[in-house]
């Protein structure tokens, strides 16, 4: 599984670099979802909204469709419905598909279709919100998604070794000329497979996205020069220093930090959202 992900990561790193990738890829990420990065692990905590933050998302923006093959090494061949086709075992002669080869071990193809990315537009609120929770109980654990990358449909092949092989049965009316590797996330199902590795075909999935959290030293500086946050407080609750609320709205950055991709776990989601 780490292998996987090692390669998965490796291929998408030249486009998305930066952003965090589902893990599993089954995983469901949302916007203004919160994650907690405790031991090495990563688990789902929540909603903004359930934490009494609310945010505010942009339009979606649509992206070009994204494919990856390791250096030319996925080697595709095209099958119409209604024709027998050489070298195809899995295929009826009805079926309109392709084959996927792979020359190396260790390659990777990935195919995703109708991208759309989504995001907080007011990020300074969003900053001023979390600092209120910070000066209560938001710690240096939890993540906010501020950003998600969603797929109509996508593909996630990888060899086990040389020669690999994938025989995908791809959805009728799809279109049987000028084909692309892109025309491989279109609704496919493997009918065939031979030495491969990682394989994974799905729809409406949340391939990447983004998290922040607050700075560390922010926690550090706030005890510095005010004492203990509220839970050591007393019972009577101490309001926010309106300085703290006045920094975040100035200069969100001087409070909030987008996490690196170099920090997230090789295991993903302990568990699906």
């Amino acid at each position: 599984m780490k292998h996987s992900y090692r390669l998965y990561r490796r291929a998408v790193d030249d486009v998305w670099k930066g952003w965090w990738v589902s893990w599993p890829l089954s995983a469901r990420v949302e916007l203004g979802q919160v994650l907690e990065n405790a031991d090495g692990r990563i688990r789902p905590a929540g909603v903004l909204s359930d934490r009494g933050i609310a945010f505010t998302s942009r339009p979606g923006t649509p992206h070009n469709d994204y494919t990856y093959d390791t250096q030319g090494s996925a080697f595709v061949r095209f099958k119409a419905a209604g024709v027998a086709a050489d070298g195809f075992t899995a295929l009826a002669v009805a079926d309109f598909g392709a084959q996927v080869t792979f020359e190396k071990d260790d390659a990777v193809l990935v195919v995703y279709r109708g991208l759309t990315e989504s995001g907080v537009s007011d990020v300074r609120s969003l900053a001023a919100a979390l600092v209120r929770r910070g000066w209560d109980d938001w710690d240096g654990t939890l993540l906010a998604v501020t950003d998600v990358v969603s797929a109509a449909s996508g593909t996630v092949l990888t060899a086990a070794e040389a020669g690999a092989v994938a025989e995908l049965r791809l959805q009728a009316g799809a279109g049987q000329a000028q084909l692309g590797l892109a025309d491989l996330a279109s609704r496919a199902s493997v009918a065939g497979r031979r030495r491969l590795g990682l394989e994974w075909l799905g729809t409406d999935s949340t391939p990447f996205f983004r998290v922040v959290r607050l700075r560390k030293n922010w926690f550090g500086k706030v005890t510095k020069d005010y004492g203990p946050r509220q839970p050591g407080r007393g019972a009577a609750p101490v309001p926010v220093p309106p300085v703290l609320l006045e920094e975040a709205q100035d200069d969100p950055q001087v409070v909030l930090e987008t996490v690196s991709a170099d920090e997230q776990p090789a295991e993903g989601l302990t568990e699906p959202a």
